[in-house]
């Protein structure tokens, strides 16, 4: 598989996927203080906001389909070499390749939001690449992996 060199570290899709939000680092844990005669140890004004997690990575993003969209996989501004679209599609293909048959991919490499677009030859491979690939992360950013309907897709590589 060919190697990206991200920020000056050679890795590949395939290596960099699958690390935990915090790279394997425990979050940094509030203190919490217990009440004092039933009183609230801190005033409810100071008390620490709970963390919440508002994305699900068991559930599809979008209605599912054989087409998908990754975002945030790279950001056009700060890319140097000119074929970098080229190295990034081969790694996702080969990374997707393991879902099921990648059919078209296409790196939007003008695209500020780092957008590469799959289609898959079925919507269960899709389904599999989906849920293993949203919210992965891949050169220190994390990865958005929504479906887009076909008839949108079609539309955009069309002519």
């Amino acid at each position: 598989m060919a190697k990206l060199d991200r920020s000056g570290i050679a890795t590949s899709i395939a290596g960099s996927l699958g690390v935990p939000i915090l790279n394997g680092s425990v979050p940094t844990q509030q203190p919490v203080a217990l009440p004092i005669n039933g009183q609230p140890a801190y005033p409810a004004a100071i008390l620490p906001a709970p963390i919440v997690s508002t994305t699900s990575t068991s559930e599809p993003i979008g209605q599912p389909s054989e087409c998908l969209l990754l975002k945030n996989m790279f950001d056009p501004a700060t890319e140097t070499e000119p074929d970098f679209d080229l190295d990034i599609k081969e790694d996702v293909e080969e990374e997707c390749n393991k879902y099921g048959r990648v059919i078209h991919i296409y790196v939007d490499k003008h695209d500020r939001a780092g957008c590469v677009y799959l289609r898959f030859e079925s919507v269960e491979a899709a389904a599999r690449a989906q849920r293993a690939m949203h919210m992965r992360w891949f050169a220190g950013r994390s990865i958005s992996a929504t479906y887009m309907e076909p008839h949108v897709y079609e539309a955009k590589f069309k002519g």
